[in-house]
């Protein structure tokens, strides 16, 4: 495993260098970045919120830096700027839900693109924000890719709803019943993934489940 994992990092860099871009985007602070915060952060869709505006070029490649390049700085960089956003959607919510020390479940990907890859950036990030504070409990053994399906990127806003539909399941559902969640992806765009996983949850027992990407 280790071994396919240092390959394809050695042939994506022989295939994309990294550029002037790449490089600068390893210096980005959650400082820096403050000011490309959405304001509201709350996408059309009013059930996932968001932190950034893929279409920003800066923010973008961070993102490829974090899926492509298991860039662990932009990880972290991330998650200190979802640490803040994070504790104060939950100091509302617990005034208004009951909404106190939820799961944190990052979203899976099918087990034959996790053997590609090496790693789940989605993962990657939610244990760099764990690191931060014990405020939410990670759990990546309870949603997982049951549906090999395509990338989302490569399909059409119609196709992409159908394209997740029962693409994910539930194990050892007693662990989240009456629990409160946090999904955590990299990047959102009709909803369509983030949903499907909050569904499946609901059905299996939580009690409230919250939708979070970086980039929409």
């Amino acid at each position: 495993m280790h071994k396919a994992k240092r390959i394809f990092g050695i042939v994506f860099d022989f295939l994309f260098p990294k550029s002037e871009l790449d490089m600068a985007i390893e210096k980005e602070t959650p400082e820096t970045l403050a000011s490309k915060l959405l304001q509201g952060r709350e996408t059309e869709n009013k059930s996932i919120y968001a932190l950034f505006d893929y279409r920003d070029e800066v923010i973008r490649h961070m993102v490829w830096a974090l899926k492509y390049r298991r860039n662990r700085r932009v990880a972290q960089t991330f998650a200190v700027l979802l640490y803040d956003f994070l504790i104060e959607e939950f100091s509302d919510l617990s005034v208004y839900s009951d909404f106190y020390k939820p799961i944190l479940v990052p979203i899976p990907l099918y087990k034959k693109r996790f053997r590609e890859r090496g790693f789940n950036q989605s993962e990657l990030l939610a244990k760099e924000l764990v690191k931060i504070d014990n405020f939410c409990v990670l759990d990546t053994n309870i949603l997982q890719k049951i549906k090999n399906t395509p990338h989302q990127t490569n399909l059409h806003r119609h196709k992409r709803l159908k394209n997740v539909i029962d693409s994910f399941g539930v194990k050892n559902p007693d662990t989240i019943k009456n629990r409160n969640l946090v999904v955590l992806d990299d990047v959102t765009t009709t909803g369509a993934t983030l949903n499907e996983a909050k569904k499946i949850l609901l059905k299996a027992g939580a009690k409230k489940v919250v939708c979070v990407a970086i980039g929409h």
